[in-house]
């Protein structure tokens, strides 16, 4: 993360921020560094505190002053966050960006002692106060598969994650069970149920899940989000089943 702070749309008044709202750009294509230059460059009547991208986050207000993002009410209660969007359907784009706002706004909500009922959407603050109409970042988000939903239940696990590297991991869960949607996913939910483990599915996945637990499964696959991780896989979903019910017999792979 950089400082970048910005000179224009820039309104320095006090603020005690209650939560954070996420936003989309809807500029595809725009970095973060091209949206700050965008602010920066005239009286926009409009603002945020952060700009994510694939590749950074800056910083443009800090956190105790207001940014001009959401409405009068909102405004004056939340941080902001705007979500850059890839030029075209880029989904490796897309899973940076994620990655950085979630990790961002977590480590917000562990500063200030938040729960992810202090995180909303613009269009929840649209819906809440009636002063915008604007209902990003939710199509941003639908465009590559996930719900608002979805990214609340990340950003949960961003949440524990960070809280559990504060305290040396000693909160950690024992197990946790990884899967891609689709085929291999009620072997893994069999695994999951002799283990009385969480199941996540892969493309849901946050730093924050892995640093929670004390030992990781994939199930099915070839690929392993970190190298402790363990996979278990056969040539196809039969093959999976038939290695899940070895590991629970035997204990190894």
């Amino acid at each position: 993360m950089k400082d970048q702070i910005l000179v224009n749309n820039r309104p320095q008044e006090s603020l005690r921020p209650q939560g954070f709202v996420i936003h989309s750009t809807a500029t595809p294509g725009a970095t973060a560094q091209n949206e700050f230059n965008y602010f920066n460059s005239q009286h926009r009547a409009a603002s945020a505190h952060y700009f994510v991208d694939w590749t950074e986050i800056i910083r443009a207000i800090p956190e105790n002053e207001v940014a001009w993002h959401a409405g009068y009410t909102a405004n004056h209660r939340f941080l902001s966050v705007e979500m850059s969007e890839p030029r075209e359907h880029e989904p490796q784009k897309f899973q940076e960006v994620w990655k950085r706002t979630l990790w961002l706004v977590a480590d917000a909500c562990v500063r200030y002692g938040w729960a992810t009922s202090n995180v909303l959407s613009h269009r929840d603050i649209s819906l809440t106060y009636r002063e915008s109409n604007h209902t990003d970042p939710i199509d941003y988000l639908k465009a590559y598969g996930y719900t608002w939903e979805d990214m609340i239940m990340a950003l949960e696990g961003e949440i524990d994650g960070l809280h559990n590297s504060n305290v040396g991991g000693d909160d950690k869960v024992e197990h946790l069970i990884l899967v891609g949607r689709g085929a291999d996913e009620r072997a893994a939910g069999y695994l999951a149920d002799y283990l009385q483990a969480p199941i996540l599915y892969l493309d849901l996945l946050s730093k924050g899940y892995l640093d929670s637990a004390k030992k990781i499964y994939v199930v099915g696959g070839s690929t392993k989000p970190l190298e402790r991780a363990i996979l278990i896989s056969g040539t196809d979903r039969y093959g999976t089943w038939q290695k899940v019910l070895d590991f629970i017999r035997t204990g190894r792979v």
